[in-house]
């Protein structure tokens, strides 16, 4: 499904998710196409480079999914680049204004960029390498390095050059598909191409942020092992970060103000993620909180098999989720050792897709291995998770940032505890944020990011007692049922689409097998 065959009314612009990527967003964005089978959606995925994602879609693609186009982030020289491709000199000039702006951490270059591809006419746009392998721009990377680094590597800044710019040069000069309205689900070079699609179409772009996706960059930047030091000996803090680390920083930083800039409308899980965003550059007026939602109706099965069935033999750990870094597993690996210092036959099963870091499941799986762990902690991959959770005694997320995880959600609707940290508005979920959901009760127990001894504790709590691992989930439930209701996401969506794309409002309606 590569062509165009009939016009969308919304465009998802997507990077990293569905329908290649199971759960989450992914989930998400599945939910919305599903439920709203009366509107056409076009897709344009973000891949990180040519047969990344191989084999079969996590998601069969629905009858109302009119055309997919994958973008790679990474791409080849192919022989006609090498050759070169003649392009104008105001469009090379505009670029390069365009990237140093974004160095200083300003975007307002960035519609002058736009107008220039759009002023090449109709022939095919130039290709990233095109922009690359100029003898000006070849200048442009000469006289940067000299006035901006350098104390640094050539070739470490040259590579840095190139794995900042190719990307973001093969997401501008992509001919984005016209469709009825834009809708990104995150900044970032996502967000980038939806707010040159909202200048370049004339049509509305709307943003929903997850989790904040300039966080999480600073996160893995941080933490990072393939961004070069400096050369220079001296202990670096946050607030004088080696070069490197400071020109990917700036980078994310502004990919995602122009996004927030040329965004109609901006929504959210929660105020919590409302604040960050104004932080980083939007504009107050444009943001809207919509709470994740769950069709409770579909998982009564689960919740009628985990009422029913008997005590599990072993106390059953269950973590859902992708196994990746920003989840931290290895945290959740850690505590776990400690739980079975006093829980010698815990089973703890890690439930979720395990390709996006390769390196890292590998990792976390071998540090299971040394601790001694391999009779109690199993990585089963990609799962069924509603017809899984019956089996668990309690869910826990050790991540290091969150929005609003679906997993909670998930749990709270079969009656299962949840421990987690404390990111996002996972302390709302389990605890309530107005006094009606207070009242409710606690729905598990909060623990802070990257604690394994708190982890631990948490879970052993729980253990020793039954009675409040039975209350706790008896209360998540009834939160979840009175307040995450996923008709009122997918009724408020539908509006929104409908108001941006000009299309005509529809009473009622909602995917095939589906009840209100």
């Amino acid at each position: 499904m590569t062509d165009a065959p009939e016009p969308a009314d919304i465009c998802f612009i997507l990077e990293g998710t569905y329908p290649f990527v199971a759960g989450g967003v992914s989930s998400w964005v599945n939910q919305l196409i599903v439920r709203l089978p009366e509107l056409k959606f076009g897709i344009v995925h973000l891949s990180p480079r040519e047969g990344f994602y191989e084999g079969d879609h996590a998601y069969k693609l629905p009858d109302n999914v009119v055309w997919l186009h994958e973008v790679f982030l990474q791409r080849p020289r192919s022989r006609a680049s090498i050759l070169g491709s003649p392009l104008p000199p105001d469009a090379i000039t505009s670029f390069w204004n365009f990237a140093s702006e974004i160095r200083r951490g300003n975007s307002s270059t960035f519609g002058d960029y736009v107008a220039s591809m759009r002023d090449l006419g109709n022939g095919p746009l130039p290709s990233a390498w095109d922009f690359l392998l100029t003898r000006d721009s070849w200048d442009v990377l000469v006289d940067v390095y000299q006035r901006e680094a350098p104390q640094e590597s050539f070739l470490n800044f040259f590579w840095t050059w190139h794995f900042a710019y190719q990307p973001l040069l093969n997401v501008l000069t992509f001919p984005m598909p016209e469709a009825g309205m834009y809708h990104t689900v995150s900044t970032g070079y996502a967000g980038i191409l939806a707010a040159a699609a909202r200048l370049t179409h004339n049509r509305p772009a709307i943003l929903t942020e997850h989790g904040i996706y300039t966080k999480e960059r600073r996160i893995e930047i941080h933490s990072a092992d393939w961004i070069p030091e400096s050369n220079s000996s001296g202990v670096f803090i946050d607030s004088a970060a080696p070069y490197f680390k400071q020109f990917w920083n700036a980078h994310f930083q502004v990919m995602s103000r122009i996004c927030y800039e040329h965004a109609d409308e901006i929504f959210t899980l929660y105020s919590g993620n409302a604040h960050a965003q104004i932080r980083d550059g939007a504009a107050a007026d444009k943001i809207r909180v919509i709470p994740n939602g769950i069709a409770v109706e579909r998982m009564r099965e689960p919740a009628e098999l985990y009422a029913a069935r008997p005590e599990n033999e072993r106390f059953t750990v269950g973590f859902i989720g992708r196994v990746c870094p920003i989840k931290d597993v290895r945290t959740l690996v850690a505590a776990m050792r400690l739980v079975a210092k006093e829980v010698p036959d815990v089973l703890v099963r890690v439930l979720g897709p395990m390709e996006e870091d390769p390196q890292y499941a590998a990792d976390c799986k071998h540090f299971a291995h040394e601790l001694g762990l391999d009779d109690n902690v199993c990585f089963e991959g990609r799962v069924n998770v509603p017809m899984e959770l019956p089996s668990l005694d309690v869910v826990v997320l050790t991540s290091i940032s969150e929005a609003q995880p679906l997993v909670v959600l998930e749990a709270g609707a079969v009656g299962l505890p949840v421990v987690t940290t404390d990111v996002g508005c996972c302390r709302d979920l389990l605890g309530g944020k107005s006094p009606e959901d207070r009242a409710i009760g606690e729905g598990g127990l909060i623990t802070p990011i990257a604690s394994p001894g708190a982890t631990a504790k948490a879970v052993l709590q729980l253990w020793a007692d039954p009675d409040l691992r039975r209350q706790m989930g008896l209360n998540l439930k009834r939160r979840v049922e009175r307040f995450y209701a996923q008709a009122d996401m997918i009724d408020a969506y539908g509006e929104i689409y409908r108001r941006h794309a000009g299309l005509a409002p529809v009473d009622g309606g909602t995917g095939p097998g589906e009840e209100r």
